[in-house]
């Protein structure tokens, strides 16, 4: 590539880095230790800050050839344009975008607690990160804008992942003994750990820091200016949290993985009940529009954006309460099962018993599901079953008991009560193989139990009308056949 046009491409892949993946507003940060400023800028002044970036990388790569040379400029200048981001739980009081855009803010000894903190937080990125720019939820975006609110929240596991560093505060971890002792049997979590947002806070930076109540390393910068990688605190953390090393490690965002992912989510909370899938967007990758009021409504159009790119019959791997729109998909993160994850797919040579080829050559449940203007359309093997008993009953929940020729099954039933003699019931089978005639079947010699739907539907509907409901039932169902085999044609159903 010709001078003239590598300077060009340097300066167009300079602006398009700055419009597109430095957040709108940072804090600039001057002085040191205890004279340590900072003010509110924009990306113009970013821009102008690093103006000679385009020239010095120009220089770095005018004789080099480089098969990707439009990626190793934008990785040089992500490099170059260095910025830390802030992890941590709100206080009642925090410093807001237009409290800080009034004037530049100075040291000072009086602060209230939250102002404090992010003082304190921008001493850590200068002094001890090296960054002159910083980010923080608090007062790095116009609330009052929907349009900067949107951007940013879709923005944000991107901003997260782009910063040099992440300063993680845990106000109530004291040292890194304290976060050992979390993992015990009733200790207490630090607040940290519970909250939504910083689920994608913890997986998405590259480089991530933790600090403890008085702001000081768990692991002494000496040792390592990033946690990222120290086994000391990650596996301390995957205790804690229930995600996997190497997911702490090295998180890959993505469509898969859902109920394990949901897991994570599922003992977190968030204030606005529309955060808890808003929070999620970046782990999954997809993209769902902003509007705060929607309530529940959010995590649905979550699942409805997910399971356009999922194929696995797993998705529906939950129980509990169900979606105001529809049966089929659940209410929150916390209705996926505590320690589920994919059963192991062995080659056909590796097989060990019938029920390892089986799942080796046969095809796995419907991955053509889809949600439609009728409700979820799913191929399931429909099992007829027939109500046996009725125990246990409170107001809101009984146990019902169901018989099968090959099986039976019992499930704490939750919600509205059905009238039985007008219900007719089935069970759904999910994760059933599918032989080579295109029919699906069960059978006992699988280990694992299947997984299935609890259906119903009014007795006087027409035999051929095909949609059903999920009946909210408080646990996953399991069947266990006997030895027979199960097997028929499988049903397109229209779960509503």
């Amino acid at each position: 590539m010709g001078g003239d046009n590598l300077r060009d491409l340097v300066g167009e892949v300079y602006d398009e880095y700055i419009t597109n993946e430095v957040p709108i507003h940072l804090l600039h940060i001057s002085g040191g230790g205890q004279e340590t400023n900072f003010k509110l800028v924009d990306r113009n002044f970013v821009k102008e800050h690093f103006k000679s970036v385009p020239d010095e990388i120009y220089g770095e790569f005018r004789s080099e050839w480089l098969v990707d040379r439009e990626g190793s400029i934008k990785a040089r200048v992500k490099e170059k344009l260095k910025y830390a981001i802030f992890s941590h739980r709100w206080l009642p009081k925090e410093p807001s975008y237009q409290d800080i855009s009034k004037e530049p803010m100075k040291v000072r000894a009086d602060l209230e607690p939250g102002w404090e903190k992010l003082q304190e937080f921008c001493r850590k990125a200068k002094d001890d990160h090296g960054c002159e720019f910083a980010w923080s939820d608090i007062c790095c975006i116009d609330k009052t804008s929907s349009a900067e609110l949107d951007e940013s929240i879709r923005s944000m596991f991107r901003w997260y992942r782009n910063s040099h560093i992440c300063i993680v505060h845990l106000s109530e971890t004291a040292d890194l003994a304290a976060l050992g002792r979390q993992q015990e049997n009733g200790a207490q979590t630090d607040i940290w750990f519970t909250r939504g947002w910083t689920l994608q806070e913890l997986l998405a930076p590259s480089q991530i820091k933790f600090y403890g109540t008085e702001w000081e390393p768990l692991i002494p910068l000496n040792e390592s200016k990033t946690d990222r990688v120290s086994k000391r605190i990650m596996l301390n953390i995957e205790k804690i949290t229930h995600i996997p090393l190497k997911d702490l490690q090295l998180f890959i965002p993505g469509t898969n993985r859902v109920p394990e992912k949901m897991l994570w989510a599922s003992k977190r909370r968030t204030t606005r009940i529309e955060d808890i899938a808003y929070c999620l967007i970046g782990i999954f990758d997809v993209s769902v529009m902003i509007a705060y009021g929607e309530g529940n409504r959010a995590f649905f159009r979550l699942m409805e954006e997910i399971m356009k790119r999922y194929d696995k019959w797993d998705v529906f791997l939950w129980s509990g309460r169900c979606s105001h729109y529809n049966t089929a998909l659940p209410y929150a993160p916390r209705c996926y099962p505590v320690g589920y994850t994919e059963m192991p797919v062995k080659r056909r040579h590796t097989a060990d018993n019938e029920g390892e080829m089986n799942t080796a050559i046969y095809k796995i449940g419907d991955s053509l599901f889809a949600l439609t203007n009728h409700g979820l359309r799913v191929k399931v093997l429909l099992l007829g079953v027939e109500l046996e008993d009725i125990t246990d009953e409170s107001h809101n929940s009984r146990c019902l008991s169901f018989k099968h020729a090959e099986f039976r099954v019992q499930v704490r039933h939750i919600g509205a009560k059905r009238e039985p003699r007008t219900t007719v019931w089935a069970v759904g089978v999910l994760d059933y193989w599918v032989d080579v005639s295109g029919n699906g079947f069960i059978d006992g010699i699988r280990k694992e139990p299947f997984t299935a739907f609890l259906l119903s539907k009014d007795g006087h509907a027409s035999p051929l009308d095909a949609r059903w409901k999920k009946e909210m039932t408080e646990n996953v169902i399991k069947i266990q056949p006997g030895r027979g085999h199960v097997g028929h044609p499988l049903i397109q159903l229209y779960i509503r």
